[in-house]
């Protein structure tokens, strides 16, 4: 049964801002599409959370105006899902539950505003109105390129990274703590480089690598330079012990009480994390009360594979370096972007950043040509597959032994599904075993959705064994 509202005929209207309501007060529902429908907006209604991601997963969503309490879960918990998918949609919270407590809970949660109910129409249209104004001159901000003041190596025109750019631009004249997520490779050094050089206040920059140091040191080393007006770059925050959670947790209290107290200013935290920490802390393996004194200001970097419009551009910016690298100048054919773009580049940027000077020390001839660009390619691609050269082979002599042994009369007109189901069910217990229970990279290692890898996991009974870190 559908709970949502659009059908298969259904069309994005693009001249019409698309706006969902989720509510599961069907009163409400109805109330708010007549309401904004009347105001030219084209509008979806859903009462839970389900038909909220079948609707971003068909369409792209203009706002999301949400309750918190959903029949099937907190609206809380999927925000930062909601976000790294469209880290620029506005989030409007309307609810019941109007303490101060829900209502910081929701900004810090990345939610654009936070209304209480009973709600006045006028000041919900007005808010509505608010966010896509300011959405609009952030974006004629970037289309006239005034992200020319950006790190010169910040290179970007796919929508993620102007995305990125919207929410740097907002950080220009604040000290507020940020919090950087995204794979290994995509670049979370150079962006805490460049939020700190567009702090006008902040003359030093200091990069912390965390699990390189053990809870003294970090003490030691972030209390020297409380008077340095610093930006201080935590890195690798997902890395490190509970135990050392908590000592960062009170080095952190003890810090900014300090700020406060003694009149200390022009002091940034940059923090950087490879994982999701809201799934970590699920997990029983990051604090909640850390992440909330780290989460002021999320910023998700999105992988190469989510913007291989910006790897042409990429690519230029490191053939451009080739004198300052004292490598050899060269150029690239056009027809040879095409293969680079069709690569999913699991290492992101520093990967291709290797691939490319590779090719340049490799490649004959002045010009690199699609060819040797997929010869190149393609090593790549069977050195990936040699860690399999033998997989074949093996399980053919697996299978001979099943056949030698067993009673194949027991498995009529189900020995396909049977075999398939135990490779599978070797396959992903084994994959969450290699990455530590880890959902999100066992998926992405996978090829899997995370919510199929959830119903293969549930299915096939797979108990998720985590190691403990000491």
């Amino acid at each position: 049964m559908q709970d949502y509202t659009f059908s298969k005929a259904y069309k994005r209207n693009h001249n019409k801002k698309l706006i969902i309501i989720v509510d599961d007060d069907k009163n409400i529902r109805f109330i708010l599409k007549t309401l904004f429908a009347k105001s030219n907006y084209q509008v979806e209604t859903t009462g839970n959370l389900a038909g909220l991601h079948r609707i971003i997963n068909n369409f792209s969503p203009d706002l999301i105006i949400t309750d918190v309490k959903l029949p099937d879960g907190n609206i809380f918990n999927e925000i930062p899902d909601i976000k790294k998918q469209y880290p620029n949609l506005p989030i409007i919270i309307i609810s019941a539950f109007s303490t101060l407590s829900t209502a910081v809970k929701a900004v810090r949660h990345g939610a654009f505003e936070f209304i209480s109910k009973p709600f006045d129409i006028n000041k919900l249209l007005q808010v509505t109105e608010n966010a896509f104004d300011e959405l609009s001159i952030n974006k004629k901000k970037l289309k006239n390129n005034e992200t020319k003041d950006f790190n010169k190596n910040l290179i970007g025109k796919s929508e993620p990274m102007l995305n990125i750019f919207h929410s740097i631009s907002k950080l220009i004249g604040h000290n507020l703590t940020v919090l950087l997520t995204g794979e290994s490779g995509t670049g979370k050094d150079l962006i805490a480089k460049t939020v700190h050089d567009l702090s006008n206040q902040n003359k030093n920059f200091f990069k912390i690598n965390l699990s390189m140091v053990n809870s003294k040191t970090i003490q030691k080393k972030i209390s020297n330079l409380l008077f340095e007006n610093s930006t201080i770059y935590l890195d690798n925050i997902n890395e490190i012990s509970l135990n050392f959670q908590a000592h960062l947790l009170n080095l952190l209290r003890n810090t900014f009480s300090k700020i406060e107290n003694e009149n200390i200013k022009n002091i940034r935290f940059i923090t950087s994390s490879s994982e999701n920490l809201m799934k970590l802390i699920e997990k029983g393996k990051f604090r909640e009360d850390l992440f909330y004194y780290l989460n002021i200001i999320p910023l998700y970097i999105p992988p190469l594979r989510e913007r291989k419009e910006d790897i042409k551009d990429l690519v230029d910016s490191f053939l451009n370096l080739n004198k300052i690298n004292n490598l050899p100048i060269k150029s690239i054919h056009n027809y040879a972007y095409k293969e680079l773009e069709n690569y999913s580049w699991p290492g992101n940027i520093k990967e291709l950043e290797t691939f490319i000077n590779r090719l340049v020390i490799l490649s004959p001839g002045k010009l690199i040509n699609e060819k040797f660009v997929k010869s190149e390619l393609d090593k790549v691609k069977e050195q990936l597959n040699n860690d399999f050269s033998n997989f074949t082979e093996i399980f053919d002599l697996e299978l001979e032994k099943f056949f030698k042994n067993a009673d194949i009369s027991r498995y009529s007109d189900c020995l396909y599904n049977f075999l398939l189901r135990k490779l599978e069910y070797s396959l992903i217990r084994k994959t969450l075993s290699v990455v530590n229970g880890n959902q999100i990279k066992a998926s992405r290692l996978l090829g899997l959705n995370r919510n199929t890898l959830r119903k293969k996991i549930n299915e096939l009974d797979i108990e998720i064994i985590k190691k403990v870190k000491s």
